[in-house]
């Protein structure tokens, strides 16, 4: 007999012949149970399922010795009313030697209606059969019953199940197993609550829905016209751990309220959970602002505070003109305490500002403006001082412009040839300590406030008491080193700050160096007229020096009519100190003589020393009528030119007064004529 395969057509179309061996031996299988007889399962036998849930079944084969296996079909019963099928997949069962095999189309098919899969396979070619264990299709159902049993029963197609390889083409004695799907009442899932209005008033008859993220599935909750509360009822089919939930409520006014919720393992786990919702009513009343605090104050930071009655957001606007708000500091977050830090600001600066509130339904209240002025930079400084060799001197080390300080830990350094430290003293501080080191040159003070609120302003460190250990005239900067600088709070915030050093001065007891007094002219007339050009003044000059520096030079000018103690004036770039200087009507006469008068000069040093032991020496002359009786006679010319002529400043009446004749020797004629002709003159009144 020649090799043949079994038609597209399906096992319907085997010849006469095979259909009848087929009849008669599966007739004899009835009666006889043969030892070598294959298995055709359903896999798994029983599984479980919920309504919605998708599931697999395989049909498969496994030969147990019997012969090689060519073709198999059979017929799959399932009840429809719980079971859907939606697919039908061919197995590796029949292919599983490389050679291939084809799905008998007639009559492999699923028909839900009638609860029945037909199925049909058969190897292609003059190939050996099959032996051994396989799958023979897959088949997937859609559990759509909520609750059952449904059996899966095997059947032959063509009172068949399976067929040995040609050219015999005979029925494989077969012994089927059936299986079945439980399916089981979904469990099912509870949401609930109360919806209120934000008053604690009951919305009654709510709507309420709920949408499911991420299946895109809506809820719509239960609720009746006499209560505030809704429901609703589901199961685990339509949702999961970890979906987000977007509830939806709202009254009949319109008033809505949404937001999400995301599910929960545990809320899975108890089938539900409780989830009250409130409904805001529209807010058209804005907060109400109390207690406006400036609660503290530094050179570039201030912070404020205020209260509201009800959660609102926090806005302060500022500038550094009324009512001209440049600049705004905002938090967004609704409080009803309210805290905002201005920073970035100018030191020693009045600012001006107001606070503003708005509620979460955007109603906006403002204050009345209010102003600060920052601090002046914070200093630590010490200033400058002195003392004579061997002497002590007690300063201050100060905090300006403190602002809520805590404690200090400065170190003060200094040239210990120079200075010393001696003791500390009367610190505003609740505690000060101190480590005094002179032969490094180094004393540290730390100072601590311990039963109060931090310190603010002008704060005393300590007085210092020093010692001037050098010699006169040396000096020594005091330098001040910051440590640690913070405030008083719980978090000992550090306080930027700037060191303003001092100085310490050894004086010296030696006055200042006089020296030179000239007076140029020495002498002068009284000052009886109206020129001065005609030597009137003098120019007084005498040179001062000091290891320390001059502080300041005067003369005492009282005995020619001028100030006790006028001053003198530096030359510029040397030691020099210079005064210009008249006499007064009456100051000729010196101790009833025509003797100079001695004009004394006070030098001051810059540490206070006094020299007052140098004169400088000027001449004043009678001018003019000497007798005063009214008239320049014969003895006023006499004295002018005993006295006068040929003195500094009064050379110029050489060649107009005296010798007049030319005989050499002053005479009556000489007189008579300075009387007539000279003293008439101008330039010449100091004859009249």
């Amino acid at each position: 007999m020649n090799t043949k395969t079994i038609s597209t057509k399906g096992l319907y179309c085997m010849n006469t012949h095979i259909r009848q061996i087929a009849i008669l031996t599966l007739l004899m299988c009835l009666f006889v149970t043969s030892a070598l007889a294959a298995q055709m399962s359903v896999e798994p036998v029983h599984q479980e399922a919920f309504q919605g849930d998708n599931i697999t079944v395989n049909i498969t084969v496994a030969t147990e010795g019997a012969e090689n296996v060519y073709a198999a079909s059979y017929t799959l019963y399932f009840n429809n009313t719980l079971l859907n099928a939606t697919s039908l997949e061919k197995g590796p069962f029949l292919s599983q030697d490389g050679n291939p095999s084809n799905i008998q189309d007639p009559p492999t098919g699923i028909n839900n209606t009638a609860s029945v899969i037909k199925y049909g396979e058969c190897k292609v070619g003059a190939v050996p059969g099959i032996t051994g264990y396989g799958v023979l299709t897959t088949i997937t159902f859609q559990v759509i019953g909520e609750e059952g049993i449904s059996q899966l029963n095997l059947g032959d197609l063509d009172l068949a199940l399976l067929y040995s390889a040609p050219p015999e083409y005979v029925p494989v004695p077969t012994t089927l197993n059936n299986g079945s799907v439980e399916i089981n009442e979904t469990p099912k899932f509870m949401i609930s609550g109360f919806v209120e209005y934000d008053n604690e008033d009951p919305v009654l008859d709510p709507d309420v829905t709920i949408t499911n993220l991420n299946t895109g599935g809506v809820f719509v909750a239960e609720t009746n016209a006499s209560s505030n509360h809704y429901c609703i009822s589901t199961d685990i089919t339509h949702i999961s751990s970890n979906d987000a939930l977007r509830f939806n409520a709202s009254d009949d006014l319109g008033n809505v309220t949404e937001f999400d919720h995301t599910l929960t393992q545990n809320e899975m786990d108890a089938g539900g959970f409780v989830q009250n919702i409130t409904l805001y009513i529209p807010d058209t009343t804005p907060p109400v602002i109390t207690n406006v605090s400036l609660v503290s104050v530094t050179k570039n930071s201030a912070t404020i505070t205020w209260e509201t009655d009800e959660v609102s957001d926090s806005l302060v606007k500022y500038g550094t003109e009324p009512g001209n708000y440049t600049e705004t500091a905002y938090n967004a977050t609704d409080e009803t305490y309210h805290i905002i830090d201005l920073v970035g600001l100018t030191s020693n600066m009045t600012y001006y500002y107001v606070v503003n509130s708005s509620d979460p339904s955007e109603n906006p209240v403002q204050s009345a403006e209010s102003n600060f002025t920052t601090f002046a930079d914070i200093l630590i400084e010490i200033g400058d001082v002195g003392a004579l060799p061997g002497k002590n001197v007690t300063t201050l080390i100060m905090i300006r412009s403190a602002p809520n300080v805590g404690v200090v830990d400065i170190i003060l350094s200094y040239n210990q040839s120079v200075v010393h430290v001696i003791g500390t003293s009367d610190s505003d501080f609740d505690l000060m300590d101190v480590a005094i080191d002179n032969p490094s040159g180094i004393t540290r003070l730390i100072a601590y406030q311990i039963t109060s609120s931090g310190l603010n302003g002008d704060v005393q460190i300590a007085n210092v008491t020093l010692m001037a250990v050098g010699g006169g005239a040396e000096s020594s900067a005091l330098n001040i080193s910051i440590v640690e600088f913070k405030d008083a709070g719980p978090f000992e915030i550090p306080i930027p700050a700037v060191e303003h050093n001092g100085s310490f001065t050894v004086w010296e007891a030696t006055p200042p160096a006089v020296l030179n007094p000239t007076a140029n002219p020495s002498s002068i007339p009284e000052d009886t007229d109206f020129y001065p050009g005609w030597g009137e003044t003098s120019q007084l000059n005498v040179t001062v020096t000091d290891e320390s520096g001059v502080e300041c030079v005067s003369i005492n000018l009282s005995s020619i009519g001028g100030l006790p103690d006028r001053p003198m004036t530096r030359i510029t770039g040397t030691d020099t100190w210079t005064a210009t200087v008249n006499a007064s009507v009456g100051s000729a006469l010196y101790n009833e003589s025509y003797l100079a008068h001695n004009l004394t000069v006070s030098a001051v040093d810059v540490l206070g020393n006094v020299n007052m032991s140098v004169a400088i020496p000027l001449a004043v002359m009678l001018n003019g009528d000497v007798s005063e009786n009214g008239e320049v006679t014969a003895y006023d010319s006499m004295y002018i030119r005993k006295h006068i002529l040929g003195l500094p400043g009064f050379e110029m009446m050489n060649d107009r007064i005296g010798e007049v004749s030319g005989n050499g020797v002053v005479s009556m004629y000489d007189v008579m004529y300075l009387a007539k002709h000279v003293s008439v003159e101008p330039g010449f009144e100091l004859l009249r």
